[in-house]
């Protein structure tokens, strides 16, 4: 897998986030109850012989339909470094977004239950141009993500802070 490779040398990585695993095998649980109820019907009131044939076809549709899924989160990549926020997706039709932390108005993290249970969710970034926004899916450890680009915006606006010129006291006279 490529790694994502920075706009500046001196850019120094703060988070790596993945994709969570967990929606990926989760998802294919429905189709394995469907399958798994149409052979107990085919060997219940077809034929008891085809029972083994069945499940085992049903586990290779389930394997099969998760294929895409698995591929598809492997090839995604988000890197939060001390300046932008990297994200790359894709295989063949690949996408690069580059934000960068100073844009940034919001990070929205909005875990499903399954999420709250097993450490992910899908992450909104807002950003001050507006038709910047985009959503980062079923992101793994999501809230520490969170906590990282807000803590590089607030450095990014505290070092870009005006310098006031110390004044000195005045004499009276």
């Amino acid at each position: 897998m490529a790694r994502i490779r920075f706009d500046n040398p001196q850019e120094r990585e703060t988070f790596h986030a993945k994709e969570s695993w967990v929606p990926v095998v989760l998802g294919g649980v429905p189709l394995a109850l469907v399958c798994g109820l149409v052979s107990w019907a085919v060997a219940r009131f077809v034929n008891p012989d085809l029972l083994v044939t069945c499940v085992l076809a049903s586990i290779l549709v389930t394997i099969l339909s998760r294929v895409p899924h698995v591929i598809d989160n492997w090839r995604t990549d988000v890197v939060v470094t001390d300046r932008r926020l990297y994200y790359r997706h894709g295989i063949f039709d690949v996408t690069d977004h580059v934000t960068d932390l100073g844009s940034i108005t919001d990070v929205t993290v909005d875990p499903t239950i399954a999420g709250r249970m097993f450490n992910y969710a899908n992450v909104r970034i807002q950003t001050k141009a507006g038709d910047d926004d985009f959503v980062l899916k079923e992101i793994a450890d999501a809230y520490t993500m969170r906590k990282v680009i807000n803590v590089g915006r607030d450095k990014l606006e505290g070092s870009a802070a005006p310098v006031q010129p110390q004044r000195r006291p005045t004499r009276r006279r």
